[in-house]
């Protein structure tokens, strides 16, 4: 069950900060290639992402609470961090660096919908990967 997000800004100055998941937002933590095609596919429906090119992975910001939604299945390589998480988040004005940037800066609404985010990760898993089997449940 999602939950309702407290209001939010990234930090300001210079430095990057480690920020609780669970709050304002969970985080998607997606593996820099399938995130890519994902953030294509999305286009002006994407939130926020935070790009962290050590890790070569991507952050979407979702709606607190979708972390503890145990009937999403998520492609593999997908993980989402809610209240026990804490992630590098950017200054509000970095988008270029070396380090943890924006890749999608912040704007008045800096949430994905999770169900639309998902979708654009299946479609990205599939074109990545290929047609794979469902699991049965």
């Amino acid at each position: 069950m999602t939950t309702r997000a407290e209001p939010w800004t990234p930090p300001s100055g210079r430095s990057a900060q480690l920020q609780p998941a669970g709050k304002a937002w969970d985080a998607v933590r997606v593996p820099h290639l399938l995130g890519k095609r994902a953030l294509e596919s999305l286009g002006d429906a994407t939130g926020a992402v935070i790009e962290n090119p050590y890790d070569k992975v991507l952050y979407w910001l979702i709606t607190p609470g979708t972390a503890e939604q145990y009937d999403i299945d998520w492609p593999p390589g997908v993980e989402v961090w809610g209240t026990t998480a804490f992630i590098e988040v950017p200054p509000v004005d970095c988008r270029k660096g070396p380090g943890v940037r924006w890749r999608v800066p912040p704007r008045d609404q800096h949430l994905t919908d999770p169900a639309a985010l998902l979708a654009a990760l299946k479609t990205a898993t599939r074109e990545a990967l290929g047609p794979r089997e469902e699991a049965p449940r």
